[in-house]
C-alpha cells in the first residue's frame, strides 16, 4: 500500500514538473514573439512619424517656388495607412494594444477618402488651402498615434528609445496641429457671428 501511494506521488509530481517545463518554454516562445513583433512594429512605427511630419510640414511650394501657373502642389506624397509584417503573431500581445494597432490601418483610409474629397471638391486654386490643412490635420494626429504606440510597446517590451538629436518630430506635430484647430475654432468663431447677423439683419426686415 505505501509503495503504491509512493508510486501515485511519484506520477503525480512527474506530471507536475512536465506541465510546468511544457508552461514555461510556451512562455519563453509567446515572449520571444511579442518582442519580436514590438521590435517590427516599433520600427514601422519611427518611419512612420517621420513621414507624417514630412506631409504636415509640406507647404506646396518646390524650393520656394509655385508651380509655373501660380499654383501650390504637394511636394510630400502622403504615406497613406502603415503596412505591417505577415511573420508575426498578433496573439502574442494584448488584446487591447494589438486592437489599436490592427485598427489604426483602416482609421488612415478613411481620412484620405476625406482628404481626396476636399482636394477634388472644397479646395480651389491657387493655394489650395482647405487640401493642404485638411492633410496636415489628419497627419499631424496620426503621427502622434504612431508616436504614442510605438512608445507602448517600447515600455511593455523594454526597447530603447529612438534618438532624433536637435529635432523633434513629436513637438512639431503637436505645434502644427495646434495651430490648425486653432485656426478652425476661429473660422467657427467667425461664421456663427456672421450667421447671428445675417438672422438679426433678416428679423429686422
Amino acid at each position: 500500500m505505501t509503495e503504491a501511494i509512493f508510486g501515485l506521488v511519484g506520477v503525480l509530481i512527474g506530471s507536475a514538473i512536465s506541465w510546468l517545463q511544457s508552461y514555461w518554454l510556451n512562455r519563453q516562445v509567446a515572449k520571444k514573439a511579442a518582442q519580436y513583433l514590438a521590435i517590427r512594429v516599433v520600427c514601422i512605427f519611427d518611419k512612420y512619424l517621420e513621414d507624417c511630419v514630412s506631409v504636415v510640414k509640406d507647404d506646396g511650394l518646390s524650393c520656394g517656388q509655385r508651380t509655373p501657373d501660380g499654383c501650390l502642389k504637394p511636394q510630400v506624397s502622403s504615406p497613406g495607412a502603415p503596412v505591417f509584417p505577415d511573420d508575426v503573431d498578433w496573439k502574442s500581445i494584448s488584446h487591447n494594444l494589438m486592437y489599436e494597432i490592427l485598427s489604426f490601418p483602416s482609421d488612415v483610409d478613411a481620412a484620405d477618402r476625406s482628404i481626396a474629397f476636399t482636394a477634388d471638391v472644397v479646395a480651389s486654386p491657387p493655394d489650395y488651402e482647405e487640401f493642404f490643412e485638411d492633410r496636415a490635420f489628419h497627419y499631424a494626429q496620426f503621427g502622434l498615434r504612431a508616436y504614442e504606440l510605438a512608445k507602448r510597446l517600447r515600455k511593455t517590451y523594454d526597447i530603447p528609445a529612438k534618438e532624433y538629436g536637435d529635432w523633434k518630430p513629436v513637438s512639431e506635430l503637436e505645434g502644427e496641429l495646434k495651430k490648425i484647430k486653432e485656426a478652425r475654432a476661429h473660422r467657427g468663431k467667425r461664421n456663427a457671428e456672421l450667421m447671428a447677423s445675417m438672422a438679426q439683419k433678416e428679423t429686422a426686415v
